[in-house]
Order: C-alpha cells, then structure tokens, then sequence
C-alpha cells in the first residue's frame, strides 16, 4: 500500500510554494501538449497528489463544443470516460459550470447513479480523493478550464495545508488555461487561414453590427458582405456568422 506523506506536512516545507511556483511558469515555455503535460505532471508531484487531469472545454453551443484534456494520470481513465460519454453526467464539470472555488470532491455530492459511476470510476485511477479547481474565462465567453488533482490517500485534501495547496492548484488550473487558449488560437488561424480583413468583421459581427452597417464601415456592399461571412463560415465549420463570431472569441481570436 502506498504511503502518503500527509498534505500539511508537505505544505510546512519551506520551498513548496517556490518550488511548485517555479514548475508553473515552465509552462510559458511548452510548445506542444507533450510539454505541457509534463509540466502538469512535475506540479502534481510537488503539490503531493498522485494524479492530475485537466480539462478545456465550450458549453452552451452544440454547434462548436469541443473538450480537450491534458493528463498526468493513467491514460484508460480517460478513454473508458469519453466511450461512455460521461460529460454530462460528471458531477465535478457541472460543479465547475456554476462556481469559481475550488472544491474536496467529498463536497460535491453526486445525485444519480451515473454520476455515483463517474466518481467511482475516477477513483479506480488515482481520485480517491479529489480537487476539483474551475478556471473560467471573463466576460461571455463559456469556454472553461478545470484542473482535478487527486490522491489515492482517503481525504487527503482535508488537513492544514490545504489553503497552500488551494492558491497553488489555482494558478496552475489558470495558466493552463491561458495556454489552452493560445494554443487553440494558433491552431484556428492556421487551419481556417483567417486574414486581417477576416477579423475585421467577425469582431463587427461580434458587436452586433448589421451588413448594411458593416458595408457602410468598410466602403462595400452588402452583397460582398455576405459572401466573405459565408466563406467564413465554411473555413470555420460553422452554421452562420454568429457562430463563427462565438467561436473566434472563445478561441482568443478576436
């Protein structure tokens, strides 16, 4: 049986906020997810837990929903989650759709027999005990981040070191928000090939300006127009222009 030193003892050490602090800012230099994995990987450790999973996700609009997940944990847990699609059953996202404080996982108690199975098959792989740490973005946008850690170790949250714990898991989950975000940017550009010109008008059309008015703005007409939002759309996999709009604001285009 593995041995836990507990959390507040860990806490009491005088380099833990610095060491763990020092890991975090390694993640600005991470060009790819491998990297940031690691750094993921290396903060859980100095933190004490022995899992950690982070998770970027868009609610509220079906027409562009995507989940991304960075996991310093055992891999199957990830996949049997996503093949039984649990995303709207996993009582710790919903936790994180309402609120911006961290939480013990005990805290958050699961009201349905799937979501009794989501907490279950998480602590089969190193959530026994759990923090759940919601990174939410400003504004209206909805794209959220949520950063678990977890321990095999039965409460082992619970102690005096949580408060150190909690500041530290809090600017972890935030920074890799952060970099989520900016690496999804990347990606959309590069992908949609968006121009200058192109980001002119989806930040009119995200200000809720009309054709008529936007032509008027630009010395085109409206018919020109349309068609550059339609070309958009494509590019982006979008349905119309209010989509596309939504999008580039989640993905830190405009």
């Amino acid at each position: 049986m593995q041995m836990h030193t507990p959390l507040a003892e860990l806490a009491r050490a005088p380099a833990y906020s610095e060491t763990v602090l020092a890991t975090i800012r390694l993640l600005a230099q991470a060009s790819d997810e491998a990297q940031a994995v690691d750094v993921l990987a290396a903060a859980c450790k100095q933190m004490g837990a022995d899992a950690a999973a982070f998770v970027s996700f868009v609610r509220d609009d079906s027409s562009h929903e995507s989940f991304r997940f960075l996991l310093a944990c055992d891999p199957v847990w990830c996949l049997e989650y996503e093949q039984r699609a649990w995303y709207t059953d996993d009582p710790w996202l919903q936790y994180s759709l309402n609120h911006t404080e961290p939480a013990r996982g005990e805290d958050i108690r699961p009201n349905t027999t799937q979501q009794r199975e989501v907490i279950g098959l998480a602590a089969q792989f190193g959530f026994r005990s759990a923090l759940i740490v919601p990174a939410p973005s400003s504004g209206a946008l909805t794209r959220i981040g949520v950063l678990c850690l977890g321990s095999s170790a039965p409460a082992f949250f619970d102690d005096d070191g949580f408060l150190a714990l909690k500041v530290l898991a809090r600017t972890l989950a935030m920074e890799l928000h952060e970099w989520w975000i900016a690496r999804i940017k990347n990606e959309v550009l590069a992908s949609a090939r968006l121009s200058d010109e192109d980001l002119v008008l989806l930040m009119h059309e995200r200000l809720g300006h009309s054709t008529k008015s936007i032509a008027a703005k630009l010395n085109m007409s409206p018919n020109a127009i349309n068609s550059r939002f339609q070309r958009m759309n494509a590019k982006l996999g979008v349905p119309n222009r209010k989509s596309a709009a939504q999008l580039a604001a989640e993905y830190g285009v405009i």
